[in-house]
């Protein structure tokens, strides 16, 4: 089974680029609703996860003023011989985002983070 996280951003155009640019990313899939809005555009990112964007807005995304819930924060885990990547990526996240745990040491690991990005999701890097 494949696991995909799949989240829906207002300004798609500007976070595709973001997202590529924070993970080092490439295409994997991507699909187009008939109104030329993305469904799920997904990006394979630097640590092998996979992250799927799509625009919120369109026949199949949730319009309007909606209830978040419960909060959800996506969390990637970095090889100790890939801390570079994870590095570069909190530098382009952490651009405009609200830092709850800035890049450091934390009881269970040297290198963790936890901030919620200028789109409005949550992440966790660490090793």
């Amino acid at each position: 089974m494949k696991q995909i996280v799949c989240t829906y951003v207002e300004g798609f155009d500007e976070a595709l680029k973001f997202y590529k640019e924070a993970f080092e990313a490439h295409l994997d899939d991507k699909w187009k609703n008939a109104d030329g809005t993305y469904g799920f555009y997904e990006l394979v990112l630097n640590n092998g996860s996979t992250f799927s964007l799509g625009e919120r807005k369109g026949k199949w995304a949730i319009e309007g003023e909606t209830n978040a819930g419960n909060t959800m924060q996506i969390c990637l885990i970095y090889k100790k011989k890939d801390i570079a990547k994870l590095e570069k990526t909190y530098n382009v996240l952490s651009k405009g985002a609200q830092i709850l745990y800035p890049l450091g040491k934390a009881e269970h690991t040297d290198h963790t983070c936890d901030l919620i990005d200028k789109f409005g999701i949550r992440w966790c890097l660490m090793v």
